[in-house]
């Protein structure tokens, strides 16, 4: 059985309708809806034609093809006697780059059956120049098989087919997919498309989701109409929708081609008027419903003709047309032409390439994934051809009617290592159809692995029954107090008298209203708000005077001079009375040249040390240390360690580095993994990049190792978890724990060289310490120094000051604890950088560390 289409209706009298009747009823099912015209037909006509005029609809207008048109150079040829026969060649369809057409032919040599379905190919596209045909022999069989859809990537193919159906007039749509160089899966696509009457003429929209059809079923507007489904989710077909009368006449209306836009929509009419016969139309789809379309537009001469034409195709450039026509001059009755230079649709983009083996470079059928990166859309997921590894995807306008964008392109396949998300940015255009290639290596490697490695935390030893079995990260909440001394002096660069950009100032009396020692939140912290502590002090005791003690370094001359540690001093004494309105009357100036108690002036360091101004007091309310208690949080387990296999050869590896995520943000990324045969990472401290701060809840973190190879390509790890606990105080208290509270006092500074606890630690000690030790605390004194002087001499230095200030305890609290050591250790562990003058000025300390039971008396 034929699928073109019933018989065109004309308007014959009496005498003809009576004779085609008998005609038609003569003739089997199968030549029903021939496209030729049978003999028997043809000499019914032209006797008619004696009788009665045929009466035409009126044709509409018609493009002008003169030669100040459009269409100007529009030319049509025949593709000649290698694709076309002697007999009938017709219902080309094309894949969207252009390069293979399938066609239907009537009883050429080495078919099958009557209609066959045939595959030539282009080594040009879009050309006269075509391979032989080839009969698909998987596909035909001794049925008439008939129009015929190629899927714009040519891997699936719908045809119209009455196999396996006995009922006279009737035939479905079929559905084949390409696996590898043969087509598999054959099989009917069923109801409600199909039914009992004749569907036939199929069009697969560009993304594999509409189904354009032509059939003769009830409810249409003629002999035969123009219909659309819609694929669900699920692969079913939604009920068919008539396009319409827009679309359909009373006429003869069929052959659909949805072009690669997947908006324009090209079909043959014997009812919208034209040059004669069946001609060719277009329309564009305005939508939402399935019927908003525009008038129809008959394409021009000489791709329309007297004679009939039908069943167009257009790849995705839109530089020509493959139609069907019956005209005079061709190899047999129905060829194939080819039309240069038409109207073409709007423009597409078409987004092809290989997937193949990076070492063999043979094909691969990978599943291939590409997404709108700026609309986040799945615009392609498919999997290459397992022949060739080819994937073609036609991408559509956005909403301004251009192609092109950023996509991004990624593929999976079997064991090979993924291919990564990789951005294709194509310019964006409105004035023409492109192809594109982005060609995909796959490699046969493994790939990258990473292992937290998770050292049995504490907490877990401790209680086992509560983290039984667990490794990763316990977050545990420790009470602290914490007490920061004051470092009553300013520092100044060489020659200068302004204040250096690292102190905290405000520039007006209104910022310091905020201001309070609670905001404080660590030793050097203090320090650098020194100045807005002092006046923060001052403003709320109204009673308290100070010295400011201007100072200079001798170093040179402009450092010798006394009016610059004036200045300097002055500019003190200025910013308290400018901007926290202390009364001047409370502030004494005095200039000289060194400091009193200078550090080595034969040094760098004591040189820069020596450049300050100091402010002296003899009022604790003014030069007491800041205490701060607190819920701090802190790792169980203070660092962690990662390992590592690289998967790439050692070779192939340029750059490695380990990505962590919490809660799928990024929080830590690792760039020094050591040399590139390292298998595990330095130690690291749990704590995110960007705030330095634990964990606040308990989802996993997971980290991810990346290898760039040394073509710029990165392949990723799985990631690999790890978890995290939350140790609070709450469950502590709730669950009578054995758990400390912790403290930290540094004493006020010694002076250089000395270990002399004087009356102000002392002060400390008495208001701060003594009480806080318990008959169950646990007291370690460490003494520390600068890094001026000799290893041993700074050792012994640190160890004679722990020692004064152990002497000093215990002489108060007379053994009332559990253990007390007391330790130096010199320059070797730094509390605070050296680089700096206060630095090393904090680092001549002792720091008087208890812990204590919380449940302790």
């Amino acid at each position: 059985m034929r699928f073109i289409a019933p018989k065109r209706a004309f308007l014959f009298g009496a005498t003809l309708i009576a004779l085609c009747l008998l005609i038609i009823s003569s003739t089997s099912s199968a030549s029903k809806y021939n496209l030729k015209h049978k003999k028997e037909l043809a000499d019914a006509k032209a006797a008619a034609a004696k009788v009665m005029a045929p009466v035409f609809v009126k044709p509409m207008p018609l493009p002008d093809t003169s030669k100040t048109s459009a269409f100007s150079k529009l030319r049509v040829k025949n593709l000649g006697s290698l694709v076309n026969s002697p007999k009938d060649d017709f219902s080309p369809t094309v894949t969207a780059d252009g390069r293979t057409m399938y066609f239907t032919s009537d009883g050429r040599p080495g078919g099958k059956g009557r209609d066959d379905f045939w595959v030539t190919h282009s080594p040009e596209n879009n050309d006269t120049d075509w391979f032989a045909p080839v009969n698909l022999e998987e596909i035909n069989t001794k049925e008439s098989d008939g129009a015929v859809s190629i899927a714009a990537d040519g891997q699936t193919l719908y045809f119209a087919s009455n196999r396996n159906t006995t009922i006279s007039g009737d035939q479905n749509i079929w559905v084949a997919t390409l696996e590898g160089k043969d087509w598999k899966n054959i099989h009917e696509i069923g109801p409600p498309v199909n039914t009992s009457k004749w569907e036939s003429m199929p069009s697969i929209s560009p993304d594999g989701k509409k189904l354009y059809f032509a059939s003769n079923r009830p409810g249409g507007y003629g002999d035969v109409d123009i219909y659309v489904s819609h694929q669900l989710a699920d692969g079913r077909w939604t009920e068919p929708t008539n396009l319409g009368s827009k679309i359909n006449t009373k006429k003869w209306d069929g052959s659909p081609f949805i072009a690669a836009d997947g908006s324009t929509l090209y079909f043959a009419s014997g009812g919208h008027g034209g040059l004669g016969g069946w001609d060719l139309f277009f329309s564009e789809f305005k939508g939402p419903s399935d019927t908003d379309w525009t008038e129809p537009v008959a394409l021009p001469a000489p791709i329309n003709s007297p004679q009939d034409e039908c069943f167009l195709t257009v790849p995705a450039s839109g530089n020509v047309m493959f139609f069907s026509s019956n005209r005079k001059g061709g190899e047999g009755n129905f060829d194939i032409y080819v039309a240069f230079n038409p109207p073409k649709p709007k423009p597409t983009l078409v987004l092809r390439g290989i997937c193949y083996d990076s070492t063999t470079k043979g094909p691969l059928p990978a599943r291939v994934l590409i997404v709108d990166e700026q609309t986040r859309d799945t615009v392609y997921y498919k999997e290459a051809n397992s022949s060739s590894g080819e994937y073609l995807c036609v991408l559509s306008a956005n909403a301004s009617g251009q192609v092109g964008g950023s996509y991004l392109v990624s593929a999976k396949y079997g064991d090979y290592f993924p291919y990564p998300p990789t951005r294709v940015n194509i310019p964006l255009r409105d004035d023409t159809s492109r192809i594109v290639t982005h060609d995909i290596p796959l490699y046969n490697e493994e790939p990258p692995i990473v292992k937290w490695v998770t050292i049995e935390p504490d907490l877990v030893k401790k209680y086992p029954k509560k983290y039984a079995g667990f490794h990763g990260l316990i977050v545990q909440e420790v009470k602290t107090v914490d007490l920061f001394a004051q470092l009553p002096m300013i520092f100044y660069d060489q020659g200068s008298n302004t204040f250096a950009s690292r102190y905290v100032l405000f520039s007006s009396p209104a910022q310091t209203q905020g201001f309070t020692e609670d905001t404080i939140t660590s030793t050097l912290n203090g320090y650098y708000n020194y100045l807005n502590i002092l006046g923060y002090r001052m403003r709320n005791h109204t009673t308290p005077k100070i010295t400011i003690v201007g100072c200079n370094s001798q170093e040179s001359d402009n450092e010798k001079s006394v009016d610059l540690s004036r200045q300097r001093a002055e500019a003190v004494k200025k910013y308290l009375v400018e901007i926290w309105g202390i009364d001047p009357n409370r502030m004494t100036i005095e200039a000289r040249k060194l400091p009193e108690g200078s550090t080595l002036s034969t040094t760098p360091e004591g040189i820069q040390e020596n450049r300050r101004v100091q402010i002296k007091s003899d009022d604790w309310e003014i030069i007491k240390p800041i205490k701060r208690e607190q819920i701090i949080t802190k790792p169980d387990w203070r660092t962690c360690m990662l390992s590592m296999k690289n998967g790439l050869k050692n070779e192939q590896v340029a750059k490695r580095q380990i990505v962590i995520t919490h809660k799928g943000e990024p929080w830590a990324t690792l760039n020094d993994l050591g040399d590139i045969t390292t298998t595990q990472t330095p130690e690291w401290n749990w704590r995110s990049d960007a705030t330095n701060k634990l964990p606040a809840d308990e989802s996993d973190l997971k980290a991810v190792l990346l290898i760039t190879d040394k073509n710029g390509r990165v392949v990723k790890s799985a990631p690999d978890a790890t978890g995290v606990r939350q140790f609070t105080q709450q469950e502590i208290t709730k669950e009578n724990l054995a758990e400390k509270t912790r403290e930290t006092y540094n004493l006020i500074l010694f002076d250089y060289n000395s270990y002399n606890m004087g009356k102000w630690n002392h002060k400390i000690l008495e208001d701060y310490v003594f009480d806080r030790i318990k008959s169950l605390s646990e007291v370690q004194v460490n003494g520390y120094t600068d890094i001026l002087g000799t290893p041993d001499y700074n050792l012994k230095l640190s160890e004679n000051r722990a020692n004064a200030t152990k002497k000093d305890i215990e002489a108060r609290v007379k053994g009332k604890y559990k253990t007390m050591v007391a330790k130096g250790y010199g320059k070797t562990q730094p509390l605070f950088p050296n680089e700096l003058p206060e630095g090393r000025y904090y680092n001549r300390t002792v720091q008087v560390l208890i812990e204590t039971p919380i449940n302790a008396d």
